[in-house]
């Protein structure tokens, strides 16, 4: 360096600058996070909805009975409800006429609907009693509850099978609904639920005279709404895509559910039906069917999932 020049030392940033631009690099990450989340869960959502998708345009589409690559289309070549007259037999081929599918959509709605009601109704007494009822041997029967929870539900079929086989209940509505009327996981959620009740409302209640089963239909059960609709939903769902269980204790067609009717339509070999004669249009056309009632009652009950999501969220 020679002698006489000067050297300038460079501005520092300082430390609000600094801040700030910490602050804007960490925001535009996150931003570009954000997005990239998104997008994979709008390609994840889109790659979901497909299958119900080209389902769902397929069941107005004539297949016959081939199914390749080149029927997946997005919008039918020639529109129109043939596959679903054929379901119902109005214009039914020679093979659909011993599968009543119509008996079978009944035989959904009562396995779905009555356990349902019947669940709704056992699970949330049985929740208040072990919530707020003091008896002997309530912890026990709480303990038993947990306890069956950890048990698969197929290490009960066969128990059930032979109890079934023992009252004569084969090929019965009976055989169908009594093994659903109480959820024990329904149970542990009510009871969870109520416990946070304030025992003072109750006790109140008491004083005013009211009885058990007053205060059990007039402020348990309002309180309880977002559970109730969960436990609803579920058992709803699990009655109408009950498949095994029915197959399993229906010697005749005619008690079969629908999404164990649906198996003989596809000539799976347990129809008896050659798969050369499977309409694959007719199929998809009882899938879109077999759907709907779910998609109805998630849709009505919606917001009260949300609720009783929120609500264990907190709680829990």
């Amino acid at each position: 360096m020679l002698e006489g020049d000067t050297v300038t030392a460079q501005p520092q940033p300082s430390y609000e600058s600094r801040l700030a631009y910490s602050f804007e690099r960490t925001e535009r990450l996150r931003k570009i996070g954000k997005a990239l989340a998104y997008l994979i869960l709008t390609a994840w959502a889109v790659m979901s909805l497909l299958p119900i998708y080209f389902t769902f345009i397929m069941s107005f589409d004539n297949l016959g009975k081939s199914l390749t690559m080149r029927d997946v289309r997005f919008w039918p070549l020639e529109p129109s409800l043939k596959n679903f007259r054929d379901l119902f037999q109005l214009d039914a081929p020679f093979w659909l006429e011993k599968r009543p599918v119509m008996r079978w959509f009944i035989n959904s709605a009562l396995v779905a609907t009555i356990p349902t009601i019947s669940n709704l109704i056992f699970d949330s007494m049985g929740g208040y009693a072990l919530a707020k009822l003091k008896f002997p041997g309530r912890n026990l029967i709480f303990l038993s509850i947990v306890a069956t929870m950890m048990i698969p539900g197929f290490v009960t079929f066969i128990p059930l099978y032979r109890m079934m086989h023992e009252y004569a209940w084969m090929d019965t509505y009976w055989a169908l609904l009594f093994p659903g009327f109480a959820g024990v996981g329904g149970i542990f959620l009510m009871k969870q639920n109520i416990q946070t009740l304030p025992t003072s409302v109750l006790e109140a209640a008491r004083i005013d005279a009211c009885s058990e089963f007053k205060i059990y239909w007039r402020i348990v059960l309002p309180t309880a709404k977002p559970i109730l609709a969960i436990i609803g939903i579920t058992s709803f769902m699990g009655g109408w895509n009950s498949y095994f269980w029915p197959y399993l204790v229906s010697k005749s067609k005619k008690m079969l559910t629908l999404q164990a009717g649906l198996s003989s339509l596809m000539g799976a070999g347990i129809s008896g039906m050659p798969p050369s004669l499977t309409d694959y249009g007719i199929v998809m056309a009882a899938a879109v069917i077999a759907a709907i009632p779910m998609i109805i009652v998630f849709f009505i009950f919606q917001k009260y999932v949300v609720q009783g999501i929120t609500v264990g969220a907190v709680k829990g």
